[in-house]
């Protein structure tokens, strides 16, 4: 599975469980080529019922080989759902992979809801173990479950479809789950959700890397109007 057919099977799965429709980026941002054509970056937005943007963000360099996606679902602000974050950057040799259920509240009913059957699906594969240490910005979202590093290429269809059973219980729930109404909980929503923007705004080195490669005033606004 390459990164298109990556991406597709994606968008295949959120359509399983409500109507997608594609959000219309901005043409400055939505498709920039670089250095002769040797980088290619592209986005796309996406709303999908109660989720009202998917987030995605294309990156490929021919030399040296790397090809990265990225894609984050916020759900409605009168969700308690998790952000799901979904990243895979290939090289030549290794892929870097990061997925995971982004949890506003950690009391144990809702992780037992959002993040304890994530268990047995990872307990199916083998063991996604590396030596990468989880950054420390990102440690306010981690638990158990995340799965995050360097792995070899032989991991990539553990990974992929790894992901892809993530999502499909997060999808499922999302689908089910009932609006918020306690106006406490709604702040906690909304708090957890600027935090979380943030934080992938101003503290995540992709958005250093993709303004190497377009300038540092396209990225920004990708990372602003697109990825968050």
């Amino acid at each position: 599975m390459n990164q298109d057919q990556r991406l597709q099977a994606v968008l295949d799965k959120v359509s399983q469980y409500m109507p997608l429709e594609e959000v219309e980026v901005d043409a400055d941002i939505s498709d920039n080529k670089a250095f002769l054509k040797l980088v290619t970056v592209s986005c796309h937005n996406w709303a999908a019922g109660s989720i009202p943007r998917i987030g995605a963000l294309r990156m490929t360099v021919k030399v040296p080989a790397l090809d990265a996606l990225t894609m984050i679902f916020y759900p409605q602000a009168d969700s308690d759902a998790p952000i799901f974050l979904f990243f895979f950057l290939i090289t030549g040799r290794k892929v870097i992979s990061h997925f995971n259920v982004c949890c506003p509240f950690d009391d144990q009913a809702y992780l037992d809801k959002w993040v304890k059957p994530l268990d047995a699906i990872q307990a199916t594969y083998p063991e996604f173990e590396c030596m990468d240490r989880y950054p420390e910005w990102m440690k306010a979202y981690q638990h158990d479950c995340t799965v995050y590093g360097l792995f070899k290429q032989d991991r990539l269809d553990d990974l992929s479809n790894c992901s892809l059973e993530y999502l499909n219980h997060y999808l499922k729930l999302v689908a089910e789950n009932e609006k918020t109404v306690d106006s406490e909980r709604l702040q906690t929503i909304a708090d957890f959700h600027d935090h979380f923007k943030e934080d992938i705004r101003t503290r995540d080195k992709a958005q250093g890397m993709t303004s190497k490669f377009i300038g540092k005033d396209k990225a920004k606004r990708i990372f602003y109007e697109v990825v968050t």
